[in-house]
């Protein structure tokens, strides 16, 4: 069954609306249904849709009476569903397609999916929507019916160019050479040094990560936004590249639908990735493309090491083995079709066919009351039946199937929107930089963790935002800004997931898609205690997640390492090892503790600033860092056997030290 088949058809679908940049978002989408027996089919209202399409579900038996029933005549394709013919007449359609296109290599799990049974149909744009769908229910065939709302186009607010600028480099030997990396104190916050309204330890902890892996080339991000600017100098050697396909020669050559999608697909404009269709709103303010795709990819994995620019979470360390961003484009100019449910739900199952294992999904609807989860399944979207089978998808040896990483949302609202908020969906919050929540984010119930996500308003700063990548369209030339929002929280927990994926593989483990979801959701610092002590926060109470997610305790995690906050400078610090144990309740004595000579200089302690007694250490750790420690514990009895005597038996377990500047009274740290 090929994709186009001329046809009188009509049909229409639901539009997400973006979770970007201070931008209000009013479309209804998944509202429910009519109480009409033919009109329950039908999933969502017509307000805001695209004139002259529909999306229509057939249940299996007419699938396969269309597939197998088509007939050419005259120019006209026409099905044997002698119903659906008529009205397709009636309304002046003009074509019938699969929603996604026959794909060899895929097919057959498409079809388990129930993929291949959603198709669009186009139309006289004068029809009346629910006109067309109400005649459409009426046809047994047709199981559902959805309508192609219109997105609003993003706006960008509090935007400014990353300049260099004299700070405080906050590590005393940077990590990488990149120009603005002492600018991202979403990687590494010190506090007042660089801002006076920073918080140090305010931050994904990423430079710890770096330690032990910097990220990994077998891994496909797709970035599902706005068109990345796959020739920025800071991106290009990480993009994704489809080697099955020719570039330029207008022939689908690897015979997955798309003709040439080299580093992903334009599914708005239907051709190749884009990034240039900017134009100016009656404010003069910029819509259309804004870079928001490009600005995201760079945060996940900009290119390390390379001397110019950010660095990217997951970006490599120069040496070409940074995780590689498709680029699944759902927002294009001021197409009336930006991010519809047609072309989100096309975008999410390309990236899942072409080997993408996390896809950053920054957009959203607006959250409103009466959404749960019972609503969002009852719906049966087209989404939804895309994010099922991406969810599925295995595409990493090292991780049994996909994740989907949503933005909270921007609409300082008392829940996530959809689909971020479903139970399936990892949804991210965001954080400024003295760590409270943003102004604009949205916060409780289907909310699952927090990320930095910048706060430019709270103080007009615009380094309070984050820094990334994006193409000056002005001058044409690659460059940096700082934009805000849940959207630019969303890729570092997509990043920190990357690099999670990363280490998996350098150490040989395999984890269900379930296993890693607990372990990065609980890769975090707490962020309640100050919520707490703050009394203008206190909406937030509980609100934004497990915590601030932390690079290097999901590395820990992966490993299998209990992490151990330590406070920085606090003279020999009791550490009680049994809480770290099995339920807490055990007591194996400690014989040793073992530490490098070379993390014990780097975090500051001294040799008799480090030593066990019964089920405790005393530590006094003067510099941030992180380092692994072997405690040597006895089992059974209080000394090893020997030759001469009948004693316990040596067993050493690894932990991990966490030195940080900002430290919560209780202990604070998942």
């Amino acid at each position: 069954m090929y994709r186009f088949i001329k046809l009188y058809g009509a049909l229409a679908i639901a539009a997400l609306a973006f979770a970007q940049c201070t931008q209000d978002i009013t479309n209804d989408i998944f509202v429910g249904e009519s109480q009409d027996a033919s009109a329950t089919k039908i999933i969502n209202t017509s307000r805001s849709a695209v004139a002259g399409t529909i999306l229509v579900k057939l249940d299996e038996e007419g699938a396969r009476a269309f597939e197998n029933g088509t007939r050419s005549g005259n120019g006209v394709t026409r099905s044997n569903i002698e119903p659906l013919n008529n009205i397709l007449l009636d309304i002046d359609a003009v074509s019938i397609e699969r929603l996604i296109p026959f794909n060899l290599k895929h097919e057959e799990e498409m079809r388990k999916a129930g993929l291949h049974r959603w198709y669009i149909v186009h139309f006289d744009n004068k029809q009346p929507l629910d006109k067309v769908a109400q005649g459409l229910a009426t046809i047994g065939e047709v199981e559902k019916i959805e309508f192609n709302t219109q997105m609003e186009m993003p706006k960008i607010q509090h935007c400014a160019p990353v300049e260099p600028c004299e700070v405080e480099t906050r590590l005393a030997t940077p990590t990488f050479n990149d120009t603005y990396l002492n600018l991202q104190w979403d990687f590494h916050n010190k506090g007042i040094s660089f801002d006076t309204k920073a918080v140090a330890g305010m931050d994904i902890n990423v430079h710890e990560a770096w330690k032990y892996t910097t990220g990994d080339n077998s891994i496909i991000v797709s970035v599902v936004d706005q068109g990345v600017t796959y020739t920025h100098e800071d991106l290009a050697d990480n993009m994704w590249v489809n080697k099955g396909e020719i570039p330029n020669n207008k022939i689908d050559d690897d015979g997955n639908g798309y003709v040439d999608d080299i580093h992903g697909y334009n599914f708005v404009d239907r051709g190749p990735i884009s990034w240039n269709k900017t134009y100016t709103d009656a404010n003069g303010d910029p819509i259309g493309d804004v870079g928001h795709g490009t600005h995201i990819a760079g945060t996940i994995s900009a290119v390390n090491n390379n001397g110019k620019g950010v660095c990217g979470i997951a970006g490599g360390d120069g040496s070409g083995n940074g995780v590689r961003i498709m680029s699944a484009q759902i927002f294009s100019g001021t197409n009336e079709n930006n991010a519809s449910i047609a072309v989100v739900t096309e975008a999410i199952t390309y990236s899942a066919n072409n080997g993408a294992v996390l896809a950053n999904n920054s957009w959203g609807t607006k959250a409103m009351s009466g959404q749960n989860d019972g609503w969002y399944i009852a719906a049966e979207s087209a989404i939804q039946n895309a994010c099922k089978y991406f969810e599925e998808k295995r595409n990493h040896p090292n991780l049994v199937g996909g994740l989907l990483i949503f933005a909270a949302g921007n609409d300082s609202a008392s829940q996530s929107g959809y689909p971020a908020a479903y139970r399936d969906n990892i949804s991210v919050t965001a954080f400024g930089i003295d760590g409270m929540p943003a102004s604009y984010t949205n916060y409780g119930p289907g909310c699952n963790i927090s990320a930095p996500g910048g706060d430019q308003g709270r103080w007009g700063k615009a380094k309070h935002g984050i820094p990334s990548t994006i193409a000056d369209l002005s001058t044409g030339k690659d460059t940096y800004v700082y934009y805000q929002g849940t959207s630019m929280a969303c890729p570092h927990v997509t990043g920190v997931a990357a690099l999670g994926i990363a280490y998996a593989k350098k150490i040989g483990k395999t984890l269900t898609a379930e296993e890693f979801k607990t372990k990065l959701l609980l890769s975090v610092n707490d962020i309640d205690s100050d919520i707490k002590n703050n009394t203008s926060f206190s909406r937030y109470l509980n609100g934004m997640g497990t915590g601030r997610i932390d690079a290097f305790k999901m590395l820990m995690n992966v490993e299998g390492i209990n992490s151990i906050p330590v406070p920085q400078g606090k003279p020999l610090y009791k550490i009680d090892l049994k809480k770290y144990i099995s339920d807490g309740k055990a007591n194996p004595r400690i014989m040793d503790v073992i530490i490098s000579d070379v993390d014990k200089q780097r975090l500051g302690i001294k040799d008799l600033e480090i030593y066990a007694e019964s089920n405790s250490i005393r530590i006094t750790c003067q510099n941030v860092g992180s380092a692994i420690i072997n405690i040597k514990f006895v089992a059974g009895g209080n000394y090893m056997g020997s030759d001469d005597t009948v004693g316990g038996m040596e067993i050493v377990k690894p932990f991990a030290l966490i030195v940080r500047e900002n430290f919560a009274g209780n202990g604070g740290w998942l």
